[in-house]
């Protein structure tokens, strides 16, 4: 949804450790772009929300595509970007 908040935190919990539905954006999952999707993630959204670290790293602010796109994971629905 182009917002990042706890929401996200309990998507990933919840895909992580109850079996929840996979992200359409893995990339945009990757909250600390290390090319994974695990706990590291939620502690970084946690940071970033409650602790003002951990900003997610570019293209957050802007819309865009992700500059550092080695890693493999990609987006299979669509882009939030007007």
């Amino acid at each position: 949804d182009s917002i990042v908040n706890i929401a996200d935190v309990v998507f990933l919990l919840t895909n992580l450790f109850a079996g929840g539905v996979d992200p359409t954006c893995e990339d945009a999952a990757d909250a600390n772009d290390d090319g994974n999707i695990d706990v590291s993630d939620i502690i970084s959204i946690l940071g970033f929300q409650f602790n003002g670290t951990n900003q997610p790293p570019p293209p957050f602010v802007n819309c865009g595509v992700d500059p550092t796109d080695t890693d493999g994971l990609g987006c299979i629905l669509y882009s939030a970007c007007p």
